[in-house]
């Protein structure tokens, strides 16, 4: 379909002099053929182009009644299927919130659960405007198979582990998985779980693949204290010089988290062209500490945002992310200033998809943020509006692949979303059943 969204404000990212990022707002338009925008810009240029006789014929135009158009938020680390666990393990600390509560909850978990479980996430990342998931869980071709029906562009994470079977299976899923999901609508990437969920022989399969393919690797690392001094203890490394010297990420890559990080470590990840998705929301409410924001952009290593999972958030909000990710820069810092907002925007739409190696050009993927909205009042300075007062309930359209999906409370890309819930129900009592069994 050929579709026309005007009467907007338009967010545009520019780069200024110094290679900072930037932002203005325009009035201005999008045209969207399939899922490709063949037209972005200011309402002057969209005027003289319908005057043309090459003008597209669109089959809809939609008014977007002022409101602001945006790139969507790139959600670059999540576990979607255990929105079953939000709320289920408050107060704990990571490790016992694993090993207590979540691993043994995970261990019932069978495909159509997670397919159920991931449906519910989706409709939230639409509602609160996220266009693209990076996502780490079991099951991988359920959470595939939601995304696909739903029209969520997604990656698929490795999510090798010692509980994911024996050496040989979890190759064999990799290959598997790596030959399967090789579109810009549904890709994968080689990960692992954690050092600390690995033994030696699962890391040495894991750069053989990554050689073999010459494949950016990612997985969660220095996400607390205890993990990196584990790690010094067992090693005489911290993760970061233990992965680097394994050579997984000889082909760059990114880490999940990346809390408790020293200056030879941000060292390397820049050197190895890795990058870090933080996720302040879940390492926040699991104490696990919350990234050095500051030294990491002057490290120079590439930073984007995700909101872990449902679980451990418990949200899905990436508007919500970034708000805490510049709250507790400036607390760690003590420095109201201590990183631009524009860098916690940017890393949000744009610097998440770098991590990811996700090149997604000119894809159709945009969301409508209500500028007519108490929280957004006065318009005049819509950065550390976007960043201090909106929230995915401002999210009133979001698009992907040029279809629009959720739009003013609907939701376009499913028939029935009380059908889901009652699924989503089902599911949870069975396996809330079997754990009581136990």
């Amino acid at each position: 379909m050929r579709l026309r969204f005007y009467h907007a404000n338009l967010l545009s990212e520019s780069i200024r002099e110094n290679g900072t990022p930037a932002f203005v707002v325009q009035e201005g338009e999008i045209w969207c053929d399939g899922g490709k925008i063949i037209f972005r810009g200011p309402k002057f240029e969209a005027s003289e182009l319908l005057r043309t006789t090459t003008s597209p014929q669109f089959d809809e135009e939609i008014d977007c009644g002022g409101d602001l158009l945006m790139p969507g938020m790139k959600n670059m680390h999540t576990h979607s299927p255990m929105t079953f666990l939000r709320s289920y393990a408050e107060g704990l600390p990571l490790d016992r919130w694993l090993n207590e509560t979540v691993f043994p909850m995970e261990a019932l978990l069978y495909p159509e659960a997670v397919e159920t479980f991931t449906k519910v996430a989706i409709l939230e990342y639409l509602r609160n405007g996220t266009t693209t998931i990076f996502d780490m869980y079991h099951f991988e071709d359920s959470v595939a198979k939601a995304c696909n029906e739903m029209g969520m562009r997604f990656l698929l994470c490795g999510n090798v582990n010692l509980y994911t079977g024996s050496l040989s299976d979890n190759e064999s899923r990799m290959r598997r998985l790596h030959a399967t999901y090789t579109s810009p609508m549904g890709g994968f990437r080689l990960g692992a779980h954690a050092q600390y969920t690995n033994d030696d022989a699962m890391l040495e399969m894991l750069e053989s693949l990554a050689r073999e393919w010459k494949a950016p690797f990612y997985t969660h690392m220095s996400e607390t204290k205890k993990e990196v001094e584990d790690c010094k203890a067992k090693y005489g490394k911290s993760p970061v010089e233990l992965f680097c010297d394994l050579g997984l990420f000889d082909y760059g890559g990114g880490i999940f988290h990346g809390v408790w990080l020293s200056d030879r470590d941000l060292a390397l990840l820049k050197e190895h062209g890795v990058g870090i998705i933080s996720n302040p929301g879940s390492n926040g409410k699991l104490a696990s500490g919350m990234a050095p924001y500051k030294r990491i952009l002057n490290a120079g290593v590439e930073l984007g945002f995700g909101t872990d999972g449902p679980a451990s958030n418990n949200a899905l909000d990436m508007f919500r992310e970034i708000y805490l990710a510049a709250l507790y820069s400036k607390l760690t810092y003590h420095d109201a200033i201590a990183v631009s907002d524009e860098a916690f925007l940017e890393g949000a739409l744009y610097g998440g998809t770098q991590i990811a190696n996700l090149d997604i050009g000119d894809a159709a993927d945009f969301i409508l943020v209500a500028l007519h909205a108490p929280n957004m009042q006065p318009k005049d300075n819509i950065v550390p509006q976007l960043l201090y007062s909106a929230s995915g309930a401002n999210v009133r359209m979001t698009v992907i692949n040029g279809k629009i999906l959720y739009h003013d409370g609907v939701y376009i890309c499913v028939e029935d979303v009380d059908r889901i819930y009652e699924d989503f129900g089902r599911h949870l009592k069975q396996i809330k059943s079997k754990r009581g069994n136990r």
